[in-house]
């Protein structure tokens, strides 16, 4: 019979008269004591000297563990009920976090890669620090600040870092909020918190780095020409000429081509499996706010397209060796190659993309088409991220000279 049935009969007997509230309350407390002794794994054992012993889950200990010592066996059992009730009712941010974020996955509400971050993060960031050393009823305001900003300094976090464990403490807070552990208000804090800029570390890219210009877009595509023909290689070429995600690029299949339309609704995800392997699946949405967008191809790479098709007529993905689909991250080690070879800074295919967005903004193409093509949600994130001018110095020094109008 279940715990909860037990209950139902205890309040029924309550209820006709055949027993009183203190039985029931005794029933209880020795239900709750019994609930709390099984939970216990650690053996229990008598010492020499009398007294009675055992361990307790502690994960500040190096083994994960503390010994714990009492005259007899009924003082031991009460130690071992009130540590699993304390954290039960009362427990450390770590137990808070695991179960927020379990949730959140088995909701759905975010996909394993994701999850897979957040606890990365955790472990990187609070697992070891005194905000996790504490109950969550004792961690003030106070203390969270002091953990934020040092925590900030003493990992030289970019903005971008702070963002995502900003996104982990707040729902972590939330839901401890809800289950009544807390009375801090996070987005109150967060509201109030004052972080000065300064404090983040700065990550400056060159735009040698982050674009390819076009003479060097030119000795890759030469360089593929005057090599075999292959997917892999005209997978490259046709982000030259689109500017996908890898991922995106990945999980193209015949279906998504439409004339000179292409529907991008799918993208390679990576995230390890209990195992601790990396898998690779393709998920049945994009990264941008629709999950889905139709880009507009140049005659160029429908031309490309049309190739990869013949390559592959019969293939579920576009892209496919030895019967599997060929994963995002091959696109740039091969890329990387051939960089190597023809003797250019090796850069990522996500730097092929930068490149695309860098030749549509230069060349006048109208913001909202811009972003269409690209699948971010405004026209900051391509200047402020995307951005960067790929002129080779000649023609700067020429436009320059034309400006001021100089012989």
């Amino acid at each position: 019979m279940s715990k909860q049935n037990d209950i139902d009969l205890l309040l029924e007997a309550y209820e006709n008269g055949m027993i009183d509230m203190d039985v029931i309350q005794q029933q209880l407390l020795v239900k709750s004591r019994k609930k709390y002794l099984e939970k216990h794994s650690f053996n229990i054992w008598q010492g020499k000297n009398g007294s009675y012993y055992t361990y307790l889950p502690d994960e500040h200990k190096p083994r994960g563990k503390r010994l714990v010592r009492k005259k007899d066996r009924r003082t031991l059992n009460n130690a071992i009920v009130e540590f699993y009730r304390a954290n039960e009712e009362d427990p450390y941010f770590e137990q808070v976090f695991q179960t927020w974020v379990d949730e959140r996955l088995s909701y759905n509400e975010i996909e394993r890669n994701t999850y897979d971050r957040y606890c990365n993060d955790f472990k990187r960031f609070i697992k070891n620090s005194p905000l996790n050393r504490r109950r969550f009823s004792n961690i003030t305001e106070e203390m969270l600040e002091t953990f934020i900003k040092t925590t900030i300094r003493d990992y030289k976090m970019t903005a971008k870092v702070w963002g995502n464990l900003r996104i982990l403490i707040r729902g972590t807070f939330k839901y401890a909020k809800k289950k009544g552990y807390t009375d801090i208000s996070i987005t109150n804090f967060m509201g109030d918190l004052d972080l000065s800029k300064n404090m983040f570390r700065r990550r400056y890219f060159t735009a040698e780095e982050s674009v390819f210009t076009r003479s060097e877009e030119r000795k890759i595509i030469d360089y593929i020409d005057s090599h075999k023909e292959s997917l892999i290689n005209l997978g490259i070429k046709l982000d030259f000429e689109t500017g996908l995600r890898a991922g995106e690029l990945s999980a193209l299949k015949r279906e998504d081509v439409n004339g000179n339309l292409l529907t991008i609704s799918r993208t390679e995800i990576m995230y390890k499996d209990e195992n601790g392997r990396c898998v690779y699946p393709v998920r049945e949405h994009t990264k941008g706010r629709d999950g889905m967008r139709k880009i507009i191809l140049t005659k160029n790479a429908v031309a490309i397209l049309n190739r990869i098709m013949e390559l592959n007529p019969d293939g579920e993905y576009l892209f496919m060796y030895n019967g599997k689909r060929t994963r995002g991250n091959y696109f740039t080690v091969h890329l990387e190659k051939i960089c190597k070879k023809v003797g250019i800074l090796p850069r990522s295919l996500h730097k092929v993309r930068k490149t695309y967005a860098t030749k549509l903004l230069n060349g006048g193409v109208d913001e909202t088409l811009v972003i269409r093509q690209m699948g971010h949600t405004d026209i900051s994130t391509t200047r402020g991220f995307y951005y960067f001018d790929n002129r080779e110095n000649s023609e700067a020094v020429e436009m320059i000279q034309k400006a001021i109008g100089g012989a």
